[in-house]
């Protein structure tokens, strides 16, 4: 009955060993596997406060508690110019439209709920939006940028450009676009 008894101890202690070694390795595959290949610290979105912004703001959230990185959020103040500007000034002084753009950009992070522990910078430039975010991004050495697109097709696209084709050509790191309908997978 002892030796019984025993043999079974013994039986369910090699058991929960192996049971202990396989949960292991799996969490060390995970642990080495996903951080090796990619290393994120610094993660740039640029925010334009559309639906599908706020969007990619998600997913770089995701990301960010995924490998340990900050997120930048940027948004960009466009010059507004007008055929007859000698005779119509700009009424908005730049210093005062990049200012309440970046009250709005830290409003958007507190009602979106970011952890200030992934929250890096809210940033408002102001200049032509593709050459300010990926400026920004050199300037920050950031991983990645991940960026919203519209989708402009056609006419659309031939006379507006396109921000985030733009982006990706000039970016320094990798640029990940996030497009209003679209697979999920955060």
């Amino acid at each position: 009955m002892k030796k019984s008894k025993a043999n079974t101890e013994q039986a369910q202690r090699t058991a929960a060993r192996a049971t202990r070694r396989k949960t292991e390795a799996s969490a060390e595959k995970v642990i080495e596997l996903v951080p090796a290949l990619l290393n994120l610290k610094s993660i740039l979105v640029p925010i334009d406060f559309s639906e599908t912004s706020k969007k990619a703001l998600h997913y770089a959230v995701r990301f960010a508690e995924q490998f340990g990185a900050k997120v930048t959020v940027l948004t960009v103040v466009e010059p507004v110019a007008t055929p007859d500007f000698a005779y119509h000034p700009l009424v908005i002084d730049p210093e005062k439209a990049r200012q309440a753009a970046k009250t709005r950009l830290e409003t958007l992070c507190t009602k979106m709920r970011i952890p200030r522990a992934l929250l890096g910078r809210t940033l408002a430039q102001y200049g032509s939006p593709h050459a300010e975010i990926c400026d920004t991004a050199r300037a920050l050495k950031v991983d990645l940028i991940v960026l919203t697109t519209h989708g402009y097709t056609g006419l659309k696209h031939v006379l507006l450009g396109s921000t985030a084709e733009r982006v990706i050509r000039h970016a320094p790191c990798p640029v990940l676009t996030v497009r209003e309908k679209e697979h999920e997978f955060v």
